[in-house]
């Protein structure tokens, strides 16, 4: 798990600055833990190649805030979203997002947010009614929130998505997508992209050799 979560943090660290300059091309940004590798300097002009198309949007707003300690909180959230499917011949879908999230406030100001989220769409008719059935996904999340001195309020986080569905959301079970939130006093938005795969550094324990680990060696060490 820790491996998952180290894996999950410099794929953060690329997508934030593949996101960074795609929508601010003059803004350098840089990240302490992702200069161990030149994978970000070798992808910053190949960014589709690790991204793919935008196919989520949506707002939230906390339904609880509950403060532990100074440095812990746990929040509870809801959100409509918009999703487009890769599939071009799949019209938009509406859904709802509620989710649990956990806030730790590390000492340099950075918060790391782990949580867990249930989207399910619009519907419930029966078969027999005409009207779309319901379909859910589940997910699981991290996020670094405040790594960017130019935007502090924004975060930028990876997710993993699972679902039994065989439907219109069949193409979210095991994907793996960057999503980017942007907080002000009006609402909390995300926007998501799949993400499309890329090498990710890793150094065994006990030598200083850098390997790679793809993201199906990701999955492989989420399931251990």
């Amino acid at each position: 798990m820790a491996k998952l979560t180290l894996s999950l943090l410099l794929a953060i660290a690329l997508a934030t600055t593949l996101l960074a300059e795609a929508t601010a091309p003059k803004t350098i940004i840089t990240l302490v833990f992702a200069q161990t590798t030149n994978t970000t300097t070798n992808n910053n002009n190949n960014s589709n190649a690790v991204l793919g198309s935008l196919f989520l949007t949506g707002e939230d707003k906390l339904t609880s805030f509950n403060p532990i300690n100074e440095t812990y909180t746990v929040v509870s959230y809801v959100g409509n979203r918009t999703i487009m499917p890769p599939d071009a011949t799949t019209a938009t879908i509406n859904a709802t997002e509620t989710g649990n999230l956990t806030l730790n406030l590390q000492p340099n100001g950075i918060t790391f947010v782990e949580g867990q989220s249930l989207l399910v769409t619009e519907g419930g008719g029966n078969n027999n009614s005409g009207a779309e059935q319901q379909e859910n996904a589940t997910a699981v999340l991290v996020d670094l929130n405040g790594v960017r001195p130019d935007d502090p309020r924004s975060s930028t986080g990876v997710i993993f998505f699972s679902t039994n569905s065989t439907g219109q959301l069949a193409f979210l079970d095991n994907m793996i997508a960057i999503y980017q939130v942007k907080a002000s006093p009006a609402g909390t938005a995300i926007e998501m992209w799949e993400w499309k795969g890329a090498d990710l550094p890793f150094e065994n324990e006990g030598d200083g050799d850098t390997i790679r680990e793809t993201d199906s060696e990701i999955e492989r060490d989420r399931e251990r």
